[in-house]
């Protein structure tokens, strides 16, 4: 919105930064300051990782998805230099395989994530991931928001809050993608430059804003999505304010537009064309809507704190239970504190509210207002309900829900681009105090007055970190004598992976991605419908080894066993001593396959099967 320019408080004055070697002696002097606080800030969040050993140490808050996150930063860059297609292939649920552009794969987490994976191993790139993805995504809003205030500090608070706001802190305990939020600031910067410069270069800036859409996308899918709706609504809204400006040059705007369009097309398309019509895709929503209608966020949340927050004030059982699994009659089956980012906290909401009123003539605040405003409604998911109550007042929620394409996504995660609203409003509020003062008093005076206002408003949102974590139990074998197996080997894997237990792609990742195996957990399409299942095809086979795990004795023949170890080509068969359920699997496999052996601390059965 080129109204930004022309209206953002003045970036120069009597009290603005000197021009020249000095200006940018201190630009870059604030720019670093920054990082550096960023990443420290991002160091405490896991601070349990680094000083344990980051290469062999997990967050334990993010149960079998953590598991499934190792995997999937660990799948890509191997399958690429392996010659597989990384967006889908048959390294889970083997032998049938796995469409995992329906799947939260983050593909180029993973390619950025490859020298450390190679280096260190995936359980590294985890941690490393998630720590840039708080700090990149605070830096990148930095040099965003620095296009909107003359004084910097303003614009590190505004980082501070976005990086580490309440739904990056929440998603951080298993959701990587989600953490990583650097694209929404680098398009506004994108636009702002554009419009800045005299609308030179439109062919440039549309393909790095197309860029932008095309990095979202093989970030989060989901997430990609999310930004083309607001996208969307960001035209209209930004157009409804613009509109009669006779400085818009709409044409070369246009051509921008068309332009980021080409390139976002162009470089989804395969990916895209995977997901809806790849091998093993799913048909339909990768969950049923009555799963998700919960994860949406409620109007009380915004004032109660969750377990995410280190001071609870004794209400974090109430905030927890506001965003929650639940059932079709809206009771709630358990809560989902790791997708509740809606905390804002009392000061800060006042601090917000006065600076839309201060702000009512600055056209980018109002736009800014108007966008967090829709983005936190539209977290509210299909039906309004407060304070856990669901009433009938539909939202406007209800017709994403039931579009193709868009009836995946949890309403909740639209708070993350609230926050990226709420942090921009906040800046320039910040900045328009230390303005307003520095005129009437010195200006150190003014950044005390400012910095106090900032931390009145985040206080409240202190993170309860750093993170519980612990060392992930890898037998050995997985990290000796499968890494020397021919790549491909089927080999079938007790405990095998699924929604309760994501134990074995964890050892598949940490294996070098050697072998495929049957099972995982993930969405996989259901046969014969193709609608999404957590659950990999079944067979007798599994459901015995289910049965070992549940206590009960399994019902199969060991002519049933081998016969379904033949289909699935699976060469060597692996039980985990001292898991649940580890001994009944011992002795199926035992009757089936002959006496087992004992290697790198697991019982292995070599079946002679060449895959």
């Amino acid at each position: 919105m080129d109204s930004a320019g022309s209206e953002a408080p003045p970036r120069r004055g009597r009290h603005a930064r000197p021009r020249g070697g000095t200006s940018r002696l201190f630009r870059w002097h604030g720019t670093i300051l920054s990082l550096v606080a960023y990443l420290f800030v991002a160091f405490l969040a896991n601070k349990n990782v680094w000083v344990h050993g980051f290469a062999h140490t997990l967050q334990a808050t993010g149960g079998n998805d953590t598991g499934e996150e190792v995997w999937f930063l660990a799948q890509t860059p191997w399958a690429i230099v392996h010659g597989i297609n990384p967006f889908a292939n048959t390294w889970l649920n083997a032998p049938v395989g796995i469409d995992l552009m329906d799947n939260t794969t983050m593909p180029l987490l993973g390619v950025l994530g490859a020298p450390i994976t190679f280096l260190f191993g995936p359980i590294a790139t985890v941690n490393v991931m998630i720590a840039l993805g708080f700090s990149a995504s605070a830096m990148a809003f930095f040099l965003m928001a620095r296009r909107f205030t003359s004084w910097w500090p303003a614009a590190f608070v505004g980082g501070l809050l976005y990086g580490f706001s309440p739904f990056a802190v929440a998603e951080a305990s298993s959701h990587v993608f989600l953490v990583f939020n650097v694209v929404p600031p680098l398009m506004i910067l994108v636009i702002h430059r554009f419009t800045s410069s005299g609308y030179r270069s439109p062919w440039l800036y549309g393909a790095a804003l197309g860029g932008c859409y095309l990095a979202q996308f093989y970030i989060s899918a989901e997430a990609f999505a999310s930004l083309v709706v607001i996208s969307l609504i960001a035209v209209i809204v930004g157009g409804a304010l613009v509109i009669g400006r006779l400085d818009i040059d709409v044409t070369k705007i246009a051509k921008m537009g068309v332009v980021a369009a080409v390139v976002a097309i162009l470089g989804v398309g395969y990916g895209a064309w995977v997901a809806l019509e790849g091998p093993q895709h799913i048909h339909g929503p990768a969950q049923p809507a009555v799963a998700i209608a919960g994860i949406s966020s409620d109007p009380a949340g915004l004032v109660v704190p969750t377990d995410n927050q280190h001071f609870t004030f004794n209400e974090a059982a109430r905030g927890d239970a506001y965003v929650a699994q639940r059932d079709a009659n809206w009771h709630v089956l358990v809560d989902a504190t790791l997708e509740n980012g809606t905390y804002v906290g009392i000061p800060l909401l006042l601090v917000l509210i006065a600076g839309v009123i201060v702000l009512r003539r600055n056209r980018f605040a109002v736009f800014a207002a108007v966008m967090a405003a829709v983005t936190m409604l539209l977290s509210m998911g299909s039906y309004l309900h407060v304070d856990g109550h669901r009433t009938p007042v539909p939202l406007p929620f209800i017709v994403l829900a039931h579009l193709p394409l868009f009836d995946s996504g949890s309403a909740a995660r639209y708070v993350g681009l609230f926050w990226l609203f709420a942090a921009l409003l906040l800046v320039m509020t910040l900045d328009w105090v230390y303005q307003k003062f520095v005129p009437r008093i010195r200006a150190g005076w003014s950044a005390v007055v400012c910095l106090l206002v900032a931390a009145l408003a985040l206080v409240p949102l202190v993170p309860a970190w750093p993170y519980p974590s612990g060392t992930a139990v890898v037998p050995h074998w997985f990290t000796t004598n499968a890494r020397a197996l021919p790549v491909g080997t089927t080999a079938v894997i007790f405990p095998s992976s699924n929604p309760g237990d994501s134990s074995a792609m964890l050892w598949q990742a940490m294996s070098d991605m050697t072998f495929r195996m049957p099972g995982g957990y993930a969405v996989f399409a259901s046969s014969p419908s193709g609608t999404a299942s957590f659950y990999a095809a079944p067979s007798v086979l599994q459901n015995a080894m289910t049965s070992c795990v549940s206590g009960v004795p399994p019902q199969i023949s060991p002519e049933e066993t081998r016969t379904v170890l033949h289909g699935w080509k699976a060469g060597y068969v692996v039980v985990v001593p001292g898991t649940n359920g580890a001994a009944c699997a011992t002795e199926l496999f035992d009757e089936a396959l002959g006496a087992h052996h004992t290697e790198g601390g697991v019982s292995v059965w070599s079946t002679g099967e060449a895959g």
